[in-house]
């Protein structure tokens, strides 16, 4: 049974001598402080009966997205080393004496591991997606495992939070992919066989890990994370909309056996056999992808797999086809079994490394480094929202620097905070490092395990995650962003999605910034936050709207006798009923990735 907190005293909740919080005008907050001080007249709390008054919660407002604030607040909220080392020190403490036992720590290792495993498996195949690696997959994926228990023991020891989830993670799958095909044709183009394209893909893509980390270290450093975040929000959901294509389209490839490159080679998803190829996993994808809305569940997706294999081998063994067979037609992969794990690292020979097409790369390594650390900060604030407390955000993109670092000195790729996975674990009570490091373990243990994963379970499965991931992120930030942005927002993420599609990220990025600097020159409405007046005028109707409840509520008691000790006003009144003001939240679901 979880102890029960402590009510604040109703007059803390806003107090005349606290400075007004950081995202609320000095106007609304003498309002807000009105509204208080009539609560208190309604309840007639007195020093010694409200404490039996529940304080007056945060009005809810219709979700939207959170504006980016100015460089000048950005700097002064984020830079400033006594605010960032104050909310480091809050951090630890609040986290000091808490503890899990053993077995919980086993437990929850156990299930975040059956969550992110699949999904760290369908991401090797996105990175060494090109056709060059499909016969070395079991080995080249089983380099992307390794990279997860790195970056899941980096972030277990070096991060603030142990309840902390670090993975091989979506942010720089789509440049690591864009370098594996460079480097393809580079090799190609000058007649090497597959052992200098293996070798230059696997020292060179780590390599370029280890420079990011290098990069994300000195941003956190020189305290420049809120610079990295005024990258315009549409031009951000543009990009988070093509990494849900991509994955679509390398999931729809590796499932139907063929070679995509972009939007020209589709034509081959719609032959025949490839056809057949793609529809379990694409239906399953779109299944998956129903019921982890629908239900809200961290099990969603582990029963969804275990029930995707059990379809297939049951439909084998109905039909009395040989493992072999279910192989040569296309739904088993056919790359070699992957050697002893400490083997592993085989493919890494520096002689054999084409260091000429390092130039080709430079301007790819750049955009994944900014668009890895504005990831990273994004999911910091995820977790800071939840957590409910300032985060440092500097220190925690320190964090994910050395995590990268570590990484790719050891042969791995980018990651950084999975914060659907460390949200379960803090909602879950999880308080201890040992949580994150039995993951890493388990993680480990399919590394060294003679099993190759790869040759038993029917490439579908893994199709469809990225189908799932896919059309998670198109509905969110093609979809769904139609109603929490301006329609001029809306514009140049849809702009910055179609550009990414037919020129290349880089390309899309560039043309989304300059559309929204050209619109910000015109006048049009980007909604940037120099400007909130808008803003505020919403939220001050928001808080009349309060006002008039209590006035209702006033009434109502000088009708009646007041017979309760707490006031709960209903949701529809833009008033939560929990007793601290804060919610009692679903498990986030498992589409953060």
């Amino acid at each position: 049974m979880t102890k029960k907190k402590q009510e604040p005293d109703l007059n803390d909740a806003y107090s005349p001598h606290q400075h007004p919080p950081v995202d609320m005008s000095p106007r609304m907050y003498q309002h807000r402080q009105k509204v208080q001080e009539r609560m208190v007249a309604i309840t007639g709390a007195t020093s010694s009966s409200r404490q039996h008054v529940k304080p007056l919660t945060p009005i809810e407002t219709k979700p939207k997205l959170k504006r980016k604030k100015s460089l000048q607040e950005l700097h002064q909220s984020i830079s400033d080393p006594a605010l960032s080392t104050r909310a480091l020190d809050e951090i630890r403490v609040h986290f000091a004496n808490k503890k899990n036992s053993l077995g919980t720590c086993i437990s929850y290792g156990l299930v975040n591991t059956a969550v992110v495993l699949p999904v760290e498996m369908s991401f090797g195949a996105i990175i060494f997606s090109n056709s060059a690696f499909i016969p070395y997959l079991p080995v080249l994926i089983k380099l992307v495992v390794i990279s997860a228990v790195v970056h899941q023991i980096s972030f277990s020891a070096l991060s603030s939070l142990p309840f902390a989830i670090g993975q091989v993670q979506d942010a720089g799958l789509i440049f690591l992919a864009a370098m594996a095909n460079t480097i393809v044709n580079h090799v190609r183009a000058r007649e090497l066989d597959d052992s200098h394209i293996l070798a230059t893909a696997t020292i060179i893509l780590p390599l370029c890990t280890a420079f990011l980390g290098v990069g994300l270290v000195i941003i956190g450093n020189f305290r420049l994370a809120g610079y990295v975040q005024a990258l315009p929000t549409p031009v951000i959901g543009g990009y988070l909309a093509f990494i849900g294509f991509f994955c679509g389209q390398s999931g729809l490839a590796l499932m139907g056996g063929v070679n995509v490159v972009n939007y020209s080679d589709w034509h081959k998803f719609f032959a025949s056999k490839v056809a057949i190829l793609i529809l379990p996993g694409f239906a399953g994808g779109l299944g998956i992808y129903l019921l982890a809305r629908k239900l809200r569940h961290m099990a969603v997706l582990p029963v969804s797999i275990m029930s995707l294999l059990f379809c297939f081998y049951w439909i084998l063994m109905f039909k009395n086809i040989p493992l072999d067979e279910a192989r040569s037609s296309g739904w088993l992969s056919t790359a070699e079994a992957p050697p002893v794990w400490y083997h592993t690292w085989d493919f890494l020979q520096f002689d054999k490394v084409c260091w000429s097409v390092l130039p080709e790369l430079a301007i790819t390594e750049i955009s994944m480094m900014l668009v890895v650390a504005l990831s990273s900060s994004l999911d910091v604030a995820a977790i800071e929202l939840d957590l409910g407390k300032d985060l440092d955000y500097n220190h925690e993109l320190k964090t994910v620097g050395w995590s990268n670092i570590v990484s790719g000195m050891t042969g791995g790729y980018t990651g950084s905070y999975i914060f659907s996975q460390s949200i379960f674990s803090l909602r879950s009570g999880i308080h201890s490092r040992w949580a994150g490091l039995f993951v890493a373990f388990f993680e480990a243990v399919t590394v060294v395990s003679p099993v190759s994963i790869l040759s038993y379970v029917p490439n579908f499965v893994f199709g469809s995650l990225l189908v799932m991931i896919a059309v998670d992120l198109m509905v969110e930030w093609l979809w769904d962003l139609r109603s929490k942005v301006t329609l001029a927002e809306y514009a140049v993420a849809l702009s910055t999605f179609g550009t990414m599609i037919v020129f290349g990220v880089e390309s899309g990025i560039l043309f989304g910034i300059l559309l929204y600097v050209i619109m910000v020159k015109a006048g049009m409405d980007v909604g940037d936050l120099s400007d909130d007046e808008s803003e505020t005028q919403d939220e001050e109707k928001h808080l009349l709207s309060s006002d008039e409840v209590l006035r209702k509520q006033e009434q109502k008691y000088n009708a009646t006798s007041y017979q309760e000790n707490n006031i709960d006003f209903d949701r529809n009144d833009h008033l939560t009923t929990n007793g601290f003001g804060e919610h009692v939240d679903n498990q986030p679901g498992i589409l953060d990735f």
